[in-house]
């Protein structure tokens, strides 16, 4: 008798552990099923998306709000259309689906090289924003289907926001961006730092917002006298060369100049492939150094004048003035350091 109940309570063992055992497999099963129903169709909208928009760079002008918003809320609705069926049927989880794609989209044309980081950055709200947009379109044409045959009206929704949206008028603009800075020193001997810049060390640039997104730092300023005038040469690194046309001199008040941008003054990939300086949608024009003595003291004001074609009205400015105040505080502060240690030095 105990032995036939052991082979019992093994034989319970057994049947057990195979039962747990089951359940556990199809538990892992499911798990990867649905794994795959979701991972599947989110890896072919990565790929669609960025296929999509390579193709519609080259239809559309990629720069302005008919792209920039057009072409996410077209993305968005493919992303909503195409969406896991029996998935996310909660409003905040079709969000984090809609978002998730898109932003690996995103992601994916940095990897690719089909997109630089500093147009990312610049163009992720608007894009953001129309992929929402797009998928509200979306919600609104899958509760209209209901009550309507008529697909084709609402699909080409999205469509029809980039050809309208490109066609509305953009006025250029002429930004002009000032930053000032109190500098220890007489204005004479201020006005004398400024001319030349030269052997900028890493350590005197503290690493900015746009460093991160890859604009190099300034390494050095050269005045030239020339038979043509003044020129300044400027480096920022070992690669980016730009000069500087002096047009008004009035020493220890003003420095005055024109941007020059020669060919090759920077390597490929310094620049966005979408936003050149000296294109239709981006340049820069002038500078100016303003000296005024104030107790003593100085105060440095460095102005630059940026040309903008891209129609975007504030969000354009925006970007002209979060990347040109951090070059001018960059180039201030340089000369304020440099100004009050030669001016401590000789008094």
């Amino acid at each position: 008798m105990p032995e036939l109940f052991s082979g019992i309570q093994l034989a319970q063992s057994e049947l057990n552990f195979s039962l747990v055992f089951r359940g556990l497999q199809k538990v892992v099963m499911d798990m990867l099923s649905n794994l795959l129903r979701i991972l599947a169709p989110a890896i072919a909208l990565v790929v669609g998306v960025l296929g999509l928009a390579a193709l519609s760079v080259s239809m559309v002008d990629p720069v302005g709000f008919g792209y920039l918003f057009g072409f996410p809320a077209l993305a968005g609705f493919i992303i909503m259309w195409f969406h896991p069926k029996n998935s996310f049927k909660t409003f905040g989880k079709s969000v984090a689906w809609l978002l998730s794609i898109m932003l690996l989209s995103v992601l994916g044309s940095w990897v690719s090289g089909l997109e630089g980081l500093i147009c990312i950055t610049v163009a992720l709200i608007p894009i953001l924003f129309g992929t929402l947009l797009g998928g509200v379109l979306y919600l609104c044409y899958d509760r209209w289907k209901k009550l309507s045959k008529s697909t084709l009206s609402v699909a080409s929704l999205p469509i029809l926001a980039i050809a309208l949206a490109d066609v509305i008028p953009a006025n250029p603009e002429v930004y002009q961006i000032s930053n000032s800075i109190l500098i220890d020193a007489p204005p004479a001997v201020v006005f004398q730092m400024l001319k030349s810049i030269p052997d900028i060390s890493p350590d005197e640039v503290e690493t900015r917002p746009t460093h991160l997104l890859g604009v190099p730092k300034p390494t050095a300023a050269v005045w030239e006298e020339g038979e043509n005038g003044a020129v300044r040469h400027s480096y920022w690194s070992d690669e980016v060369h730009f000069l500087e046309r002096i047009t008004a001199y009035d020493p220890a008040h003003r420095i005055a100049w024109d941007f020059e941008f020669p060919e090759g003054w920077a390597p490929e990939g310094i620049e966005d492939q979408h936003v050149k300086v000296g294109g239709p949608y981006f340049d820069v024009l002038r500078g100016e150094y303003l000296l005024e003595e104030k107790d003593g003291k100085t105060q440095l004001t460095l102005t630059s004048w940026t040309f903008d074609g891209s129609g975007m009205g504030v969000y354009a400015e925006f970007w002209h003035n979060f990347f040109f105040d951090d070059f001018h505080d960059v180039i201030l502060h340089v000369v304020k350091a440099r100004t009050e240690r030669a001016w401590s030095e000789q008094s």
